[in-house]
């Protein structure tokens, strides 16, 4: 004949099972974040390898994490289409674990976009009677969900438009006027 004890313990089983299947399920239905754009800004010159020399922008994101937990952006894909023409490919990969965005929080996540320096001084004479460039971004973002799960899920998206001024450029390529 089984003890009391055991036969409690079998008892508790389903309900220990029901609520550790809440706890894994539970952070499964991750709300999808609001991707937002906010601005660009040019940050610099930029030196890569095999040998090239572009201008930095930066374009800046607003993340707004709906969820009671904590999301990590993992990698950000896409493409920033400068003045309706001219297309940049965007590959970012948040270094370690990813950018962590706090609970029901918006966080800025800025994403580097390279344009070589030709197309640079392309787009400088192109919009020479105006002061601002404009610029589309369009692109995806992988997410991983809760720190201690580690739920990965990917393709939430953004497209939206932004200027960038015109004298950022110029600063940066050292262009007088």
């Amino acid at each position: 004949m089984p003890s009391h004890r055991k036969t409690t313990a079998l008892r508790r089983l389903p309900a220990l099972a029901l609520v550790a299947l809440t706890a894994i399920a539970g952070p499964a239905c991750v709300s999808k974040p609001t991707m937002q754009l906010d601005h660009a800004e040019i940050t610099g010159i930029r030196i890569g390898f095999p040998p090239s020399l572009g201008i930095l922008m930066t374009v800046v994101v607003n993340v707004h994490n709906p969820n009671s937990y904590d999301v990590a952006v993992r990698a950000v894909r896409g493409q920033v289409v400068l003045a309706g023409r001219y297309t940049m490919p965007v590959d970012f990969r948040a270094p370690g674990e990813g950018v962590w965005l706090p609970s029901d929080r918006t966080t800025q996540v800025r994403v580097p976009v390279s344009i070589p320096v030709d197309l640079a001084f392309q787009l400088l004479r192109e919009t020479l009677a105006s002061p601002v460039i404009p610029y589309r971004f369009s692109g995806r973002a992988d997410v991983t969900a809760t720190r201690t799960f580690r739920l990965e899920a990917d393709d939430y998206s953004v497209d939206d438009h932004g200027v960038v001024f015109r004298h950022q450029i110029e600063t940066a390529l050292g262009v007088m006027r």
